[in-house]
Order: C-alpha cells, then sequence, then structure tokens
C-alpha cells in the first residue's frame, strides 16, 4: 500500500500551567511535535496509507508576572479581577509567531487554533477527522447526517468513507430527504451499490458521521446522554475530534524540537 505523510501545526492552552510574559516574548511559545504520528486511509484510486505529523505549542493558562502573581487565562473570561487575563493580542501574536516558525521549518500548511484561542471548529482539516475516523475501526456499518446546503459535505463524506465503504454491509442516512442526503445515497448506490437507508437515527454498532456545523445540532430523535449520542454507536463529529485532536497533543508533549 502507498503511504503519504502531512504536517499541520496546532495551538492549544496547557492547562494548569504557567510561564513569564516577557521571556515567552522573548524567546516565543516553544514548538513540539507529537511522537507518535496519526494514521488514516485517503483513496487516491487505491487505498492510501496516510501518516499525519503534528507540531504544536500550547500557550500556559496563568501567566507569572515579575511580581510573582499569576494571571489566569481561561475560556476569554477574567475569573480574577484582581490579576488580568492574557491580553488577546499578546496570545495571539505569541501563536502567530509558533505559526509561522512551523511553517517555514516543517511546512505546516494548516495552522489550526484551539477554539478557546479564537480558532474556528470549521477550520478543521479533513485529515483530521479521517485520523479520527480511523481509531475506530474496524467497523462495516455507517449513518451519515449532512447539512442541509453545501455539496461540499456530501463530496468530504465520500472523501471520508471511501476507504471503507467496498467492506460496508449497512448504510443509513439521517436526513436523506435534503439534496445532500438524496446526493449521497445515489452515489452510494452508483458507485458501490450501497442502498442506504433512511432513519431518524443511527442503530446499534453503526458509526455515526454528522459533518454539521456547531450551529446544527443533532435531530431530536437522537438525544444526548452525558455527552454520548444514545445508543450503542460511535460518534465523528467535530466537536469530538478537536477533543481527539487536543488530547492526542498533550499526550505527546515531551517531544521537543525548538
Amino acid at each position: 500500500m502507498e503511504k503519504e505523510e502531512k504536517n499541520i501545526f496546532y495551538a492549544g492552552i496547557a492547562e494548569g500551567e504557567w510561564g513569564k510574559r516577557r521571556e515567552l516574548c522573548r524567546k516565543g511559545l516553544p514548538i513540539r511535535k507529537m511522537s507518535r504520528k496519526l494514521s488514516y486511509l485517503t483513496y487516491e484510486g487505491r487505498n492510501v496509507q496516510a501518516k499525519l505529523q503534528v507540531y504544536f505549542a500550547l500557550l500556559p493558562q496563568y501567566e507569572k508576572s515579575i511580581l510573582g502573581r499569576y494571571r489566569f487565562y481561561k475560556y476569554g473570561k477574567n475569573t480574577d479581577l484582581n490579576n488580568p487575563i492574557w491580553k488577546a493580542e499578546t496570545a495571539a501574536k505569541l501563536v502567530g509567531q509558533a505559526a509561522d516558525a512551523a511553517a517555514d521549518a516543517w511546512g505546516c500548511r494548516d495552522h489550526l487554533l484551539d477554539p478557546l484561542l479564537g480558532g474556528g471548529k470549521e477550520e478543521l482539516p479533513g485529515e483530521v477527522m479521517a485520523a479520527y475516523l480511523y481509531q475506530l475501526r474496524p467497523f462495516d456499518s455507517v449513518c451519515i447526517l449532512l447539512p442541509e446546503d453545501g455539496e461540499y459535505f456530501a463530496e468530504q463524506a465520500l472523501w471520508l468513507l471511501r476507504p471503507y465503504l467496498p467492506r460496508i454491509r449497512q448504510a443509513a442516512v439521517c436526513n436523506g430527504e435534503s439534496e445532500n442526503g438524496q446526493r449521497i445515497r445515489e452515489e452510494l448506490y452508483l458507485e458501490f451499490g450501497l442502498v442506504a437507508m433512511q432513519t431518524v437515527k443511527p442503530l446499534s454498532g453503526m458509526v455515526y458521521l454528522d459533518l454539521r456545523n456547531e450551529a446544527e445540532r443533532l435531530p431530536e430523535a437522537v438525544k444526548l446522554a452525558g455527552d454520548k449520542p444514545a445508543g450503542d454507536f460511535k460518534c465523528v463529529n467535530r466537536d469530538r475530534t478537536w477533543k481527539f485532536l487536543d488530547t492526542m497533543v498533550k499526550n505527546g508533549y515531551n517531544t521537543k524540537v525548538n
């Protein structure tokens, strides 16, 4: 099987840690890389085993001033009126410098910012979602939920699922009557002979691929139990993919490259 690799840069928050503002502004945020590359499958006329190398920088949650006081940065809110949060322009400058350095040194063209640092969840590259989907193997049934508008989302769903579709036995579409739902059902049938059923929620054991944005929520028939949808299935959406990336990054915090 052919192999390929891609480098990306991620900026997040090192919760519970502190740093000196002047020192960080002088030296910049340390850039590290995950010691383990993230695997995923892609299809280019044949299945390709791809690897995602994540370089990252973490902004300390606390700022330690000259007087030894701690300043708190969390969710963009000041929870301690006596100690101001990191200034937005300072955080943006530090993160921007690290992103530029990663682009110059390792060719990281995709720069991802944790939503708590002002990043948008919609900016998530497909390769990261593909890496999360890869963690859920093996699976032989899938349920798809797409936004009502935007032909791109049907194409993205096919891009993510194509390496697995030859082995898929059962497929379903939650919003199958929408334009995107009809498009994906037609593609599944024409390319893979899969007759995708229409359903209001995933069936037990299905991998659930939800490409809707943050403003669009799960249908009423798919209730949340804690942070997990009800039923015996695995959910792949942007929220969970961001959490997956952040967790993997912080587990690989020990590999410093600059």
